[in-house]
């Protein structure tokens, strides 16, 4: 089991739900890692994050597509492709109308993302140990509950889970990049706070007596060569971001506590520009 794992926060209450819709999931009451990465920046960017409501972009749309092709027995049931049509032209606007009848509810990729998506699941499944990670997997695409108690309160959790090992008992996340290299995905890591990800996935999996070991990203470009990599971030720096989503979930609960969620600070911080 991962060190790291006895050091933090003991929680209840588990739940873990498999085939459950994107929309319930996004639906259900609990924090997310995405939610948590909002939060940590500042309270008050997590309370306006949870009060917008937008469109999924492209690149949201091509990665549901990428999961499901990765993921799921039937991966046409959770996207479909669209032919390029002019809606100005009789022939255009009807299709595009049946279209949106046809697919409401499914990410929506052009027939060159499909494509790609293809050539990223054939150098996912040419690579040793990628491969070896996917066919391992004994439950894909479920989601997993928890709660957590802090010294402000009960702050109930929530993870999507792309895939679990229950004979290995490992975790995988796919990622699909634009640089999948080492220090790419490093600076990935750092920009989208990734790291929260193995931290909260391998809690809730625990809190709900589901043994983890260890945790992996399998990362894909999505040019070519469609160059693949295997990461886990060391225990070190584990350990110092399982303290940092610790305090954000006392924080959070604090706020929720208050009903106050404020930005940045009121006073002058002086900042180090060393690196």
């Amino acid at each position: 089991m991962i060190p790291l794992l006895d050091t933090l926060p003991k929680g209840f209450d588990p739940a873990v739900l498999v085939n459950i819709k994107d929309k319930d999931y996004r639906g259900a009451t609990g924090l997310s890692q995405s939610s948590i990465k909002d939060f940590i920046k500042s309270p008050a960017h997590y309370l306006v994050a949870t009060e917008q409501t937008s469109e999924p972009t492209p690149a949201m749309q091509f990665g549901t597509a990428f999961h499901a092709v990765m993921l799921q027995d039937k991966p046409r049931e959770h996207y479909a492709v669209k032919i390029k049509m002019d809606g100005r032209t009789k022939d255009g606007k009807a299709y595009n109308e049946q279209f949106a009848l046809d697919n409401a509810g499914k990410a929506v990729i052009n027939t060159e993302d499909e494509e790609t998506l293809f050539k990223m699941r054939e150098s996912i499944l040419s690579h040793p140990l990628a491969s070896k990670l996917a066919k391992g997997l004994t439950h894909k695409e479920f989601a997993v509950f928890g709660s957590i108690e802090t010294s402000e309160g009960y702050v109930r959790l929530k993870g999507l889970i792309d895939g679990y090992s229950e004979t290995e008992g490992y975790i995988l996340d796919y990622k699909s990049c634009e640089d999948a290299s080492p220090l790419g995905f490093i600076k990935a890591i750092r920009d989208r706070r990734y790291d929260i990800q193995s931290v909260q996935y391998p809690w809730l999996l625990n809190n709900a007596k589901m043994k983890v070991k260890d945790f992996y990203f399998v990362c894909v470009e999505k040019v070519p060569p469609y160059a693949v990599g295997v990461y886990r971030i060391d225990l070190d720096n584990l350990i110092d971001t399982g303290k940092k989503w610790a305090w954000a979930i006392n924080d959070f609960c604090e706020c929720q506590n208050t009903g106050k969620f404020p930005a940045y600070s009121d006073d002058c911080i002086t900042l180090s520009l060393n690196r």
